[in-house]
């Protein structure tokens, strides 16, 4: 026996109002996520780029200069500049408090400016994005959120099969007549335009907040907390290794550093290559050296691995668009604001067949002859 119509419209109804308040949150954060990068560096352009110099990056000061500021931090260089005229860009990060983001001289390594993450755009708006600012319970609500969410597509995808065609070519489209009637179609219309950009983003989503989520639980469950970082004395040159991975790794480039927050723990030098697909994360590869000798200790090529690794490195990308030029973000950032127009069209959708529901009930009400005193 089928489930009747009405049941599955009331199941995608549900599923819609629980998700609702968070997918507006959600959508919203993640249609300005798209442009984080381009906003951040905006914001604080007045440090990032800087006058031409003759001298050349110097990523072993800047280093030296974070850790003697922050010697009992898990120090990372976010982004290692090509020119002299470009802000070295590090975080800073301790469990007990938080991240820190910095701006450094690319030659004279001068700490420019120094912000708590919260004080940045990018960081501040990723943190309402995957857990409300709430923690590890924020980022349960918006996991389950994110089901409901699928849920909810998935069932107006069936409710509405049988039009999907004729929304698609533009026979049937939005008119609005009045509040409720444009509701209605408006959501149609709407869902069914961006349905498959939406489950994307929906499955994308849910597939990273379930890593989150799920290392948080294993942690907990163990007992584990993440250890104050002790980092070891580095003795190599940064900057030979950043020559010697290109070297070593013909099409290799790096982008991003971890220095070893323990003694136990690597030099990681996270880069790209140049047989990655366009969609993969940029830190997709990594090599790892030995903090004191320099000898490469390990090597991580996603070409080498199985496909599965393929679906994590592509789905950070594929969630926040970031693996385009700014037309893929301009999609990237109309569609966010499409689960919006579908949670406000489906709550008024809602009130207004409860308000029709009570009016039906008041009327069979006051025209029953029979009435309890």
């Amino acid at each position: 026996m089928g489930i009747s119509k009405k049941d599955l419209l009331g199941i995608h109804k549900w599923l819609g109002l629980i998700a609702g308040l968070f997918i507006l949150v959600m959508a919203f954060s993640g249609s300005l996520l798209v442009f984080d990068d381009e906003i951040e560096h905006y914001l604080q352009r007045d440090v990032i780029y800087l006058d031409n110099s003759q001298d050349s990056v110097n990523i072993d000061a800047a280093y030296h200069a974070v850790q003697e500021k922050y010697p009992n931090w898990g120090v990372r260089i976010s982004h290692i500049p090509d020119t002299p005229n470009r802000a070295i860009e590090a975080q800073v990060r301790r469990p007990d408090l938080g991240r820190r983001i910095l701006y450094i001289h690319p030659t004279e390594a001068t700490i420019l400016r120094d912000l708590h993450g919260n004080e940045t755009f990018s960081y501040w708006l990723l943190n309402l994005h995957y857990k409300l600012h709430a923690g590890f319970w924020g980022e349960v609500l918006l996991f389950f959120a994110g089901l409901c969410f699928i849920g909810s597509l998935i069932t107006g995808f069936w409710f509405y099969r049988k039009s999907i065609w004729r929304v698609l070519t533009f026979k049937i489209r939005p008119r609005f007549r009045n509040l409720h009637s444009g509701s209605s179609e408006l959501h149609r219309c709407v869902g069914v335009w961006v349905l498959l950009m939406n489950l994307l983003m929906a499955l994308t989503g849910i597939l990273l907040s379930l890593i989150v989520v799920g290392t948080n639980v294993y942690q907990l469950a163990k007992g584990e907390q993440k250890p104050i970082p002790d980092p070891p004395s580095v003795t190599v040159s940064l900057d030979n290794l950043i020559d010697k991975s290109t070297t070593d790794l013909a099409g290799f480039t790096p982008t991003y550093i971890e220095m070893p927050p323990t003694a136990k723990e690597s030099i990681t030098i996270f880069g790209g290559m140049d047989t990655d697909w366009p969609i993969h994360y940029e830190f997709s590869n990594h090599i790892e050296y030995n903090p004191q000798t320099g000898e490469e200790t390990e090597r991580f090529l996603i070409r080498e691995k199985h496909w599965s690794y393929h679906i994590l490195s592509v789905a950070y990308p594929l969630h926040f668009g970031n693996w385009g030029g700014v037309l893929t973000k301009l999609i990237y950032c109309v569609a966010g604001l499409a689960p919006p127009i579908l949670s406000i069209t489906g709550f008024i959708i809602w009130r207004r067949r409860r308000t029709q529901r009570i009016q039906v009930a008041e009327n069979n009400f006051s025209s029953n002859p029979i009435r309890s005193k």
